[in-house]
């Protein structure tokens, strides 16, 4: 929750004076993913008292407001951008994903998934350092491909993963929740 300082604009009952809420990503995406549009999905709601007076409206603009150009901020905001950016080591621009992009692949076979999963698997344990975001990444994308291969999951029959890879993530996590509604 945020709540910005919001000043109201002297007219009696007008509008209120817009808020600009800055959202940066820390990391790095891989080039093979920086290609495409990335879905962001953002949830802002006011809350439920204020509803009948307010509603926010959210535009994407795309800009690099943590750059050391970015004249649209302050420069303790644009610190508030590169907190966060030390948490994991740095990874190379150059980094392969063996199992990106995905070419010709049917999202209804389950075959398929499990054969990604299984090269998501192996690529991580091999190649990805476990301290980084690159790893957290991976990570979710092999529950994601592991589930879609295997849709009953906890419940059924699937296979072991290496143990190493755990289970852990948000989007696992929130498939293990609703699995035992």
């Amino acid at each position: 929750t945020v709540y910005p300082d919001i000043q109201h604009l002297d007219v009696g009952t007008g509008p209120l004076q817009s808020v600009l809420l800055t959202i940066c990503f820390s990391g790095r995406l891989p080039r093979q993913i920086i290609e495409r549009n990335i879905p962001i999905q953002i949830t802002v709601s006011v809350a439920e008292e204020y509803g009948t007076f307010t509603s926010p409206v959210v535009e994407a603009v795309s800009m690099d407001l943590c750059s050391s150009a970015g004249d649209l901020m302050h420069s303790d905001s644009a610190s508030v951008c590169s907190h966060g950016h030390d948490d994991f080591p740095a990874l190379p621009d150059d980094i392969c994903i063996p199992f990106l992009p995905l070419q010709h692949f049917d999202y209804s076979d389950q075959a398929k998934w499990a054969s990604l999963m299984k090269d998501i698997e192996g690529w991580l344990v091999a190649q990805v350092n476990c301290q980084t975001q690159l790893w957290t990444w991976g990570c979710d994308a092999f529950w994601l491909a592991f589930i879609a291969a295997y849709p009953s999951f906890p419940m059924g029959s699937w296979p072991k993963w290496d143990p190493r890879i755990p289970l852990e993530g948000t989007f696992i996590e929130q498939w293990l929740e609703r699995s035992g509604d």
